[in-house]
């Protein structure tokens, strides 16, 4: 997403405990003057850099004089609500945690992501006629709260203008609390009226479109039918998907 953005190179750097030690001016000389010479600076103005976030933007002001590189600020971006100053990666988290994926998708300005392999699993889904890809449990991105979205299914193996590249699924998260041999949080997709897709070991990402219900536990196996059934229903509403035939 950086390279599309239009950036040339970027430089990660490590956040480790020596490196947490320097001192903002030791920061400023070793990052932004003797390994990229920079010319100028762009920070937020809440920016805080240092041992100890020592540093601030008054600081990075004073480098920039002394080290002669211009320092631009960029003003907070994201709405005013109340307990919330501005959009930032902390209220981001909060959302998912709450599983609010539609106030977390607004902050992100796209679907919100988690790509893994997809692995074998207890096959349950299969035998209750809803096939699920299950991710494995080194997947990335932070998995939102415990519960049924709607949302999609991007094959990587696959071109992206390949019809079988990005498909419609419903998605749980959670224990499946139905079942007591879940014993941890598990990402699985259904995607939407397949019954035919073998993903075992695919490289897949999940993209979180709205959050249907949390987790429920039902007393038989038909009310949890009856449930998949109206939670897929819903999801077909949702993207727009016609329905099974």
């Amino acid at each position: 997403m950086l390279a599309q953005s239009g950036l040339d190179a970027t430089l990660v750097v490590e956040f480790t405990h020596e490196f947490a030690q320097l001192t903002p001016e030791d920061f400023v000389r070793q990052v932004f003057v003797e390994a990229l010479n920079a010319c100028v600076v762009v920070v937020g103005l809440d920016t805080r850099f240092g041992v100890r976030n020592s540093g601030d933007i008054d600081t990075m002001r004073e480098l920039g004089k002394q080290f002669n590189f211009e320092v631009v600020t960029q003003d907070a971006v994201g709405e005013h609500q109340e307990g919330q100053r501005h959009w930032s990666s902390t209220s981001l988290r909060k959302a998912l945690a709450a599983g609010d994926i539609s106030s977390a998708n607004d902050v992100l300005g796209r679907t919100h992501r988690v790509s893994g392999t997809v692995v074998h699993g207890h096959h349950r889904g299969r035998e209750l006629g809803y096939p699920t890809a299950n991710l494995c449990a080194e997947s990335e991105g932070l998995i939102p709260a415990d519960g049924v979205y709607a949302g999609w299914m991007v094959r990587h193996d696959l071109a992206e203008n390949d019809p079988e590249h990005r498909l419609p699924a419903a998605i749980s998260v959670g224990t499946n609390p139905t079942f007591d041999d879940v014993l941890r949080r598990t990402v699985e997709a259904y995607v939407l009226d397949r019954v035919d897709l073998d993903l075992y070991h695919e490289h897949v990402s999940i993209d979180f479109v709205q959050r249907l219900r949390g987790n429920l536990k039902f007393d038989s196996i038909e009310e949890l039918l009856v449930q998949m059934a109206n939670d897929v229903d819903r999801c077909r509403q949702l993207l727009a998907q016609p329905g099974r035939r």
